[in-house]
């Protein structure tokens, strides 16, 4: 039991971390028009629901009795780097990291998008290992992408 509030209080430490990162990062983005038509309201939103859901773990399980173990943290985050059943979900985390720092700046939206979908839909779903599927799914998922927001909405994404 007591491990597991130590667990809690390790995890929310790390999502609070995070979350104050995302809501940083999203509010230094430039503005475009109107406050509601920033680029970085929705990240923004979400890294501060992320603050908020990490603040309340944090309290829940300090008051439980959770302590943070500075050692432990050191010492679990290797054996979860090492661990070949936590790697889906730092694939889950590295993947759109690559994505959105790397991708996006370097070779634009549509075209990182397109390799990332299709690289997600290769690691993350195992009843279609066949790459003809994955990329018609990718592509589509683009296209789609591409025609609501530059044609409907008319806004031009980077």
């Amino acid at each position: 039991m007591m491990e597991s509030l130590n667990r809690d209080l390790r995890v929310g430490c790390i999502v609070l971390a995070f979350g104050l990162y995302v809501c940083w990062a999203s509010f230094t983005m430039p503005m475009r028009g109107e406050f509601i038509e920033s680029p970085g309201i929705f990240p923004g939103l979400m890294g501060i629901l992320l603050v908020l859901f990490a603040a309340i773990m944090i309290v829940k399980a300090m008051r439980k009795g959770g302590r943070l173990h500075v050692a432990r943290i050191v010492g679990s985050t290797i054996s979860i780097m090492k661990s070949h059943e936590h790697r889906p979900v730092l694939m889950g985390i590295i993947l759109p990291a690559i994505y959105i720092f790397v991708g996006i700046p370097l070779i634009g939206f549509y075209i990182s998008s397109a390799l990332f979908m299709t690289i997600m839909f290769y690691v993350f779903v195992e009843k279609w290992r066949k790459w003809l599927l994955f990329l018609p799914i990718a592509l589509g998922i683009t296209g789609i992408l591409y025609l609501t927001f530059n044609r409907l909405f008319q806004l031009q994404i980077w």
